[in-house]
């Protein structure tokens, strides 16, 4: 078995090909709900196509997106190995084509597997560093470089080639701005021959304008990764014996 998940790629061959016969196949339509909060995690699902946003609810009811997830990580792997609950909704923003691994299995797994608790604590490290360079960015950049970060945020999390099926809602929540502000700055960037946007479809038109126009973010997200990784495989050739 193979995988487009990064996060399962960081795993060694050996262990890898211990967890394949446990996986279950997933695929869900963009709109499906993974979980609700306080819901116990009963699966941990690593993308290899689609996005899942995970929202958070407030007592009002009202919701804001705080993250979203794709081809790079995995959804529950945190509360799968802590105390399975899950306190956020997990959505189905893009058709979802994913592994899926039982919880009490991906514990096991966490328990035996150097590679595998190695991913994982790689990417919920990454995982706040970026939370903590989107609160910065909400704080001191403007909507539309902000935009454009996250387009291409989405474009290399979906594994879904120049098409984004992204709502007016969806890029609202993940902005934190009013429908309306998110139509103006859409047309900005269509204006400027950056995307196309029609009918809950964000087409990337020139993505190296797109990188030009996003704000630092974008960059400083892609470095995160980089030294992030990069550390962590230097560290573990030391400790196996090999060149750093």
């Amino acid at each position: 078995m193979e995988t487009g998940n990064r996060l399962l790629r960081a795993l060694s061959r050996d262990d890898f090909d211990r967890l394949a016969p446990h996986f279950d196949r997933f695929r869900a339509r963009a709109g499906a709900v993974l979980y609700e909060p306080e819901a116990e995690v009963e699966w941990v699902y690593f993308p290899e196509q689609g996005l899942i946003s995970v929202i958070s609810v407030m007592l009002s009811g009202a919701t804001a997106e705080s993250a979203v997830v794709g081809r790079e990580g995995a959804v529950g792997f945190v509360e799968a190995a802590g105390s399975g609950i899950y306190l956020s909704r997990a959505l189905i923003q893009a058709d979802l084509n994913a592994l899926r691994l039982p919880a009490g299995r991906y514990r096991e797994a966490l328990n035996g597997s150097k590679t595998l608790t190695r991913a994982v604590a790689e990417h919920a490290e990454l995982n706040m560093a970026e939370g903590r360079q989107a609160i910065a960015c909400m704080a001191h950049h403007q909507a539309d470089r902000r935009l454009a970060w996250w387009l291409l945020e989405c474009q290399d999390r979906a594994a879904s080639g120049d098409r984004l099926p992204l709502t007016q809602e969806f890029l609202a929540a993940m902005l934190g701005l009013q429908r309306t502000t998110v139509t103006s700055i859409a047309a900005q960037l269509r204006d400027e021959g950056l995307i196309n946007y029609r009918r809950a479809m964000v087409t990337l038109v020139d993505r190296a304008g797109l990188e030009a126009k996003s704000c630092e973010c974008y960059a400083t997200s892609q470095h995160f990764r980089r030294l992030i990784h990069g550390r962590a495989r230097g560290d573990q050739a030391r400790a196996d014996g090999g060149p750093a």
